[in-house]
């Protein structure tokens, strides 16, 4: 507010000192040039108040329409409606300013009939009128355009008439003459008013800011209802998240359509008019993302030629991750990056699914650390206000991210993680990573560099820190007197029926 009342006072105080100058001069003109010597030449007196009535006046005009334009409409009229003023009404309040100064000069300054003036210029205006009819109807309809507030300038808008292609994108200005809009390809089009007002004209702005939209897409009829809205809420939420911030509303999911191929989805999502161009592609891409981690894709039309053993894969698909592909997901985290296949396989016999509501804590920071969670479906946030500094968690944590580590160190969790959507957990808890270190001395070893290069804590050397690691890991899981096989049989059930936990919610 202050910026903008300095930023008036600049532009008020070259005109205000004309002005002055100006109209003492009108007022001292006669009795200065008398005493100067000049009372004679009465012609030249009669120029010089000509040209200082003209000036004052017109200097007068612009002062006017200065306060108008930056303390009225700039400063007092914005704050009022929170958008700034369409460029027609400075437009118009300025031609009747000076037309004002205009007729004062005519009857003041030059001592003339206004009448005869306006009746003159109402016969050119009849004239005139005639002969730019289109562009006064422009004039006019801008005005109307106005007065209505149907559209602001920044609202995001979309118009069309019968027949014709539809244009979306915002509004940059009204002017005296035209509309225009700049569309969400990046063009800017331009409306005469008079062809803009006759447009039927949807304001996605107004009376909310943000909209409705859904995108659908078909999945196997044999994944279950339940494993389905999971994955597709999570994927939706993940894409709003990173196009319109962490604020942005949870998309929901409803069965839209049952068909041959299978079940029909709606993803419905709410956003800002600006963000809902990306908005629909950008979901897809992430739900494919997810699809393809779970393990699933979109529906097909079975061919003739297929054969029992595609129906049994999608079936074990639809369960959930089975063993194979659980050790390949554990493989991939930093966490137990390069620790082996086989090592892996043994925790991946001891592991459990947790299903957990949206809004439910997965884990409380200040607690003590009890098991490891792998992500498969679903989106968690991470409270970063008890955050630990050695083992800090990401904000949102997606299918594939492994948290917490604490149980490793034998501390406490550093953050709170809730669940922002439904999630489907992998959990592997003291008996889990007992049965991998136990007999597995090298795989320990890995895993405690691998904690100790992903924490950001630099402070001394790093074998020093590895060794103070891996001593805290000895005593949490101590070597077992029994080598387990390293070469355990392929699981190849899915993770669903692993342990007797493993469907626990």
């Amino acid at each position: 507010m202050k910026e903008g009342l300095r930023l008036a006072a600049g532009k008020l105080t070259a005109p205000f000192l004309i002005t002055m100058v100006v109209l003492f001069g009108f007022y001292l003109g006669g009795d200065s040039f008398q005493g100067f010597g000049l009372a004679a030449m009465d012609s030249t007196r009669r120029v010089l108040k000509y040209v200082l009535g003209v000036a004052a006046f017109l200097s007068l005009a612009v002062l006017v329409q200065r306060i108008v334009q930056y303390v009225i409409f700039d400063g007092l009229v914005a704050s009022a409606t929170g958008s700034p003023v369409p460029k027609l009404l400075s437009q118009i309040s300025g031609l009747v300013i000076f037309g004002i100064a205009v007729s004062a000069c005519a009857g003041i300054v030059f001592e003339q009939d206004l009448t005869v003036l306006w009746a003159a210029s109402g016969v050119a205006g009849l004239v005139l009128g005639m002969a730019l009819r289109e562009l006064l109807q422009d004039v006019f309809a801008g005005i109307a355009l106005n007065i209505d507030r149907a559209i602001r300038i920044g609202e995001y808008i979309q118009i069309h008439r019968s027949g014709d292609a539809k244009i979306s994108g915002q509004v940059l200005e009204i002017s005296w003459r035209t509309t225009r809009v700049r569309d969400f390809m990046g063009d800017l089009v331009i409306f005469p008013n008079s062809k803009f007002s006759a447009f039927t004209i949807t304001n996605f702005s107004q009376p909310e800011a943000n909209s409705f939209r859904f995108v659908t897409l078909t999945l196997d009829a044999r994944v279950p209802l339940a494993r389905a809205t999971r994955i597709l809420q999570a994927a939706a939420l993940e894409a709003m998240t990173g196009l319109a911030g962490p604020d942005t509303p949870v998309p929901w999911v409803e069965v839209k359509a049952i068909r041959l191929e299978g079940i029909e989805y709606a993803i419905f999502y709410k956003a800002e008019w600006r963000h809902l161009a990306n908005a629909a592609p950008m979901i897809l891409q992430t739900v494919l993302t997810h699809l393809a981690f779970a393990g699933l894709e979109t529906a097909t039309v079975l061919t003739e030629g297929a054969s029992a053993s595609d129906g049994t894969a999608a079936r074990t698909r639809a369960a959930g991750p089975d063993g194979a592909g659980l050790v390949a997901l554990l493989g991939a985290t930093a966490l137990f990056r390069g620790v082996g296949e086989a090592p892996l396989r043994l925790l991946a016999r001891h592991a459990a699914l947790r299903e957990r509501p949206a809004g439910q804590v997965a884990i409380q920071a200040g607690e003590a650390g009890t098991s490891l969670h792998l992500v498969l479906e679903g989106l968690l946030s991470a409270d970063a206000g008890r955050r630990s500094v050695r083992d800090p968690l990401p904000a949102t944590l997606r299918p594939g991210d492994l948290f917490d580590p604490a149980i490793l160190r034998g501390e406490a969790h550093g953050s709170t993680v809730r669940c922002r959507t439904p999630v489907l957990l992998c959990e592997f808890g003291s008996e889990a990573l007992q049965a991998l270190f136990g007999g597995n001395p090298d795989a320990m070893e890995r895993v405690a560099r691998n904690l100790v290069a992903a924490s950001p804590n630099r402070a001394g050397e790093e074998e020093e820190r590895v060794a103070d690691t891996l001593r805290q890991m000895r005593q949490l899981f101590p070597a077992t007197t029994a080598r387990p096989n390293p070469n355990p049989n392929p699981v190849s059930s899915p993770v669903s029926t692993m342990g007797p936990a493993a469907n626990a919610g």
